[in-house]
């Protein structure tokens, strides 16, 4: 049975107290065929998963990584102190990432970011999230996985064609069960077929 780690914000999720998050479905669509773990907890932003990652995989491996920052670099504070994770620190981040991660894996697949409602308002935060940077930020890291060889999990796309209004919950951002369930399917699909590549 193959090893597959996801790595993750609260659009995976399957960590302790987070939203549900596509994880534990995807973890379920692969049953017998992978054992699929997740990070102890969100990611958060390309800065953090970088600065913490080594603490949270210790020396593990994996036949597969299915991997995906983005949410969080993205977030503009209404204080005006501009994007969380500048854009061409993300790329460097990015390429880092790769380096840390191709060792511990014989493939990586990484996850596009997910589109919100664009400019919601999150309950209770201080910071919104565009489309446009998303979009942006998605052109980066396309080209990062071209240059690396690295396969590419099109979530975006996948919510843009089952629709935002089915898959978005109401906070813009977070996925509905309808929304987990496109998300899990797609990503246990590219990971089952990744897996029979590799074996």
């Amino acid at each position: 049975m193959g090893r597959v780690l996801l790595i993750g914000d609260s659009i995976t999720g399957g960590f302790p107290n987070s939203v549900a998050g596509y994880g534990p479905e995807a973890r379920e669509l692969l049953a017998g065929a992978a054992q699929v773990d997740t990070l102890p907890e969100n990611g958060g932003d390309s800065r953090n998963l970088l600065a913490r990652l080594s603490g949270w995989l210790g020396d593990a491996r994996y036949d597969v990584i299915h991997f995906n920052c983005g949410l969080h670099d993205i977030k503009r504070p209404h204080s005006g102190a501009g994007i969380q994770v500048p854009i061409d620190e993300y790329e460097a981040n990015l390429h880092a990432l790769v380096d840390r991660l191709q060792p511990r894996a014989a493939r990586l697949i990484w996850a596009r970011i997910t589109p919100v409602v664009d400019g919601q308002p999150a309950a209770g935060k201080d910071f919104d999230r565009y489309n446009a940077d998303i979009d942006a930020y998605n052109r980066v890291a396309d080209r990062v996985m071209a240059a690396r060889g690295v396969a590419v999990d099109d979530l975006h796309a996948a919510v843009c064609a089952a629709g935002l209004a089915i898959c978005l919950a109401d906070d813009g951002v977070h996925m509905t069960a309808a929304g987990n369930h496109v998300l899990a399917r797609q990503a246990a699909a590219l990971l089952r077929a990744s897996l029979s590549a590799a074996g």
